[in-house]
């Protein structure tokens, strides 16, 4: 009993305000939800915080606060999946990780995943840390940095000024490289999304991209999978576990 008023209180409190960047008009809005919110009006507070994301405008507030109130209405899948869209937003925050941890448990099914290599975990988190714009702008920066170096070596013949020029530009393409690479991950995971929430009740996978496959396995709403592939009105998911079937389309929603 304490737990769950415990787990109330944090649903409560943890809302998210201003945002930056939004129009006065979405930062009206925003309030008003986050009221609402506040009131115990979760109906209407999604259907504000819904008039943001249909305008175009995201954040990781708007995303948290919206799978905040999808968890107080009861529609699991909902809320996990607008938890994982402020995650990919801001991968460092505890908060947001710790919903997401409540409404998972609340998923049918439990899946065990299998180990993620270390180094594509960590590269991912890093390349977290910025938005790709941000690793973009570096990138060009850098870029300039190595142009002026060139010039620097071509206009001065002293031996030590060009040795030093000749190390500090190899250490700006190293960067340069780097932040591509960086860059080029994060805007994957933000733009171009493989994941997906499973939003039909239950479901039975199959074993190839037809009504006809042979019956796999049987998942239900809420379960996180990843899309490695498409066919038509199909799509190719991979489980936690390793698992791999073919599922509808229309039964996920991506993240």
């Amino acid at each position: 009993m304490i737990k769950k008023a415990l787990i109330g209180l944090v649903f409560a409190f943890l809302v998210w305000h201003p945002v930056a960047g939004q129009s006065k008009l979405e930062q009206i809005t925003f309030d008003k939800a986050n009221q609402l919110y506040l009131n115990g009006d979760y109906s209407s507070a999604r259907e504000e915080y819904q008039k943001i994301i249909n305008s175009g405008f995201e954040s990781v507030e708007l995303h948290y606060n919206l799978g905040n109130t999808f968890y107080k209405l009861g529609q699991i899948p909902s809320a996990i999946l607008y938890y994982e869209k402020a995650l990919i937003l801001n991968p460092k925050d505890v908060d947001i990780q710790f919903n997401l941890d409540l409404a998972n448990k609340l998923v049918v099914d439990k899946i065990n995943p299998v180990n993620e290599f270390f180094f594509g975990k960590w590269i991912r988190n890093f390349a977290g840390i910025l938005k790709a714009d941000a690793w973009g702008y570096l990138s060009l920066m850098a870029f300039l940095l190595l142009l002026v170096i060139v010039v620097f070596v071509y206009i001065n013949r002293g031996v030590m000024f060009r040795k030093l020029m000749i190390s500090w530009g190899a250490l700006l393409l190293v960067f340069l490289v780097l932040s591509l690479v960086l860059g080029s991950i994060q805007n994957k995971q933000t733009v171009h999304p493989d994941s997906a929430i499973v939003f039909s009740s239950s479901l039975t996978a199959k074993s190839s991209p037809d009504a006809g496959g042979t019956d796999l396995i049987v998942i239900h709403e809420g379960v996180k999978v990843k899309i490695t592939d498409r066919v038509g009105t199909w799509i190719r998911i991979k489980l936690a576990d390793g698992n791999v079937a073919w599922i509808p389309e229309n039964s996920v929603e991506r993240i």
